[in-house]
Formats: C-alpha cells, sequence, structure tokens
C-alpha cells in the first residue's frame, strides 16, 4: 500500500486527471439521475396506452363474439353501448400531449381513432336501440349488425397492427 502512495506521490499530474474523471461521472450521474423520472413516465405511458387499446378492442370483440349466440334487444345493445361509452371516456381522457416520439405519436393517433370508431358504432348501436322499442332483433338485423360490427372490429385491429387502411369509395355504399 505504502508503495501505490510513494508512485502517486511522484507522479503529481494524475491529481488533474482524477478531478476530470471525477467531474465526468458527476455529470453523468446527474444526466442519468435528472432524467430518469422523465423516461420511466414514457414507458408507463407506453404501457397505459398499449392497455387502453386493447380495451377499444376488446370491448366491441366482446359484443361480437356475445351478439352471435342471442337476438339482441334493446337493453343488450344499450349495455353495450354503455361499456364502449366508459372505453370511450378512458380514451378521451388519455395524456396524449405528453406523447412525444415518433413511436409514442403513432399511438396517440390510434387512440384518437379507435375513440371516433367507438363513438361510430355507438351512434349506429344507439339507432338501432331506438329503432328496437322493447321488442327483439330479427336474425337479418343480428347477422347484419354483426357484419358491420365485424368490419369495424376488422378495421381496428388493423389499425393496432398498424396495417394500412384503405378509405371507403363513394361505390362502396352504392347498393347495385
Amino acid at each position: 500500500m505504502q508503495g501505490m502512495f510513494n508512485w502517486l506521490e511522484n507522479h503529481d499530474k494524475l491529481a488533474g486527471w482524477a478531478q476530470f474523471l471525477g467531474a465526468i461521472i458527476a455529470l453523468v450521474l446527474t444526466y442519468v439521475t435528472a432524467f430518469a423520472p422523465h423516461w420511466r413516465r414514457k414507458r408507463q405511458l407506453r404501457a397505459a396506452s398499449e392497455r387502453v387499446l386493447s380495451h377499444g378492442y376488446e370491448t366491441v370483440e366482446s359484443f361480437h363474439r356475445t351478439s352471435a349466440f342471442f337476438l339482441p334487444q334493446r337493453i343488450n345493445i344499450r349495455a353495450a353501448t354503455t361499456s364502449m361509452r366508459s372505453v370511450i371516456n378512458e380514451l378521451n381522457k388519455f395524456p396524449i400531449y405528453e406523447m412525444d416520439s415518433g413511436l409514442d405519436q403513432v399511438r396517440a393517433r390510434r387512440i384518437v381513432a379507435i375513440s371516433f370508431m367507438l363513438e361510430g358504432i355507438c351512434l349506429i348501436l344507439d339507432d338501432l336501440a331506438e329503432r328496437l322499442s322493447d321488442g327483439q332483433m330479427s336474425v337479418e338485423d343480428r347477422d347484419f349488425m354483426r357484419v358491420w360490427i365485424g368490419d369495424r372490429l376488422n378495421m381496428i385491429a388493423d389499425l393496432l397492427a398498424g396495417r394500412n387502411l384503405e378509405r371507403p369509395q363513394a361505390s362502396d355504399f352504392v347498393s347495385s
């Protein structure tokens, strides 16, 4: 040990390099300590965005899957729109403006798009519930509704998978 102290005393220029190295380590630790909460928040936002996006998909998928086994009544459709609206509220409350990087912006756009799709589904289902009054839906109407919701479900799945979505053409709305 005494030999090491003697060597350090003979090389007095090492003190400056030791101070430089200590200052660099202090700067790196300060940087990591200062930005660690920001990085943690970004990770939490990514995880939360994936969770709310999956909630949007699962809500539509659940109604689509279960509606095959019964003829929906007004109350079933109202229950579906109520659950979809709770997910819409969750999506609309999500802090998308805190998401700043490229992939986060894509997630933010997906959150907004799925919120709009769910709102559109709710509008159609609400209209359908109003027309049902207190009766059951016919088999043909149920099948049409399931196909329509299935198309929306596929659009949401494509959106979540990052596939290109095709814009509807005017010919898609004209019956032949």
